[in-house]
């Protein structure tokens, strides 16, 4: 489970947050469930889940949710420890996988807390992130970025510059 996690956040590979939630106790249903649920009891009345991807056009949110949910985010070991690595390396018999940070400024620039990349066609390039600079933990949230490669130069722009 910790390697889908890992993959999942690190590579944002969709097939391991989908075998996260097929093999959830009680079942995919369940899982989408049980997210919508949490998200509800932590305040993000603004964002709906119906797949583990995060790709389908039906999961919406709004950067407000997305902040609150970086806050819960970083009390998740997990998810920070994660969201930390630089890559991912999984032994397969006697070969090992590596899979690389979506986020390149990971583990060479800055101290992440949190930091988790996305596209889709509705969004556009996205990213939210945790790190700690100079002036304190800043949070920022990226949404429609021209795509995935303009996403990362805006973020870091705006927790280098903006108050």
């Amino acid at each position: 489970r910790q390697e889908l996690i890992e993959m999942a956040l690190v590579k944002s590979d969709n097939h391991a947050a989908e075998l996260l939630c097929k093999h959830y106790q009680g079942g995919y249903g369940n899982c989408i469930g049980d997210m919508n649920a949490n998200a509800y009891k932590w305040g993000l009345h603004q964002t709906t889940l119906v797949d583990a991807t995060g790709l389908l056009p039906g999961n919406t949110s709004t950067a407000t949710d997305l902040l609150k949910l970086l806050n819960i985010a970083e009390q998740n070991y997990l998810v920070v420890h994660a969201s930390q690595k630089t890559k991912v390396e999984i032994k397969v018999k006697k070969k090992w996988l590596i899979f690389k940070q979506t986020n390149p400024l990971v583990g060479h620039k800055h101290e992440f807390v949190v930091s988790k990349t996305g596209t889709t066609n509705a969004a556009g390039g996205c990213i939210i992130l945790t790190v700690k600079t100079e002036r304190g933990l800043r949070r920022v949230v990226v949404l429609a970025s021209k795509n995935g490669r303009t996403r990362i130069p805006e973020a870091e722009f705006i927790y280098k510059n903006v108050d």
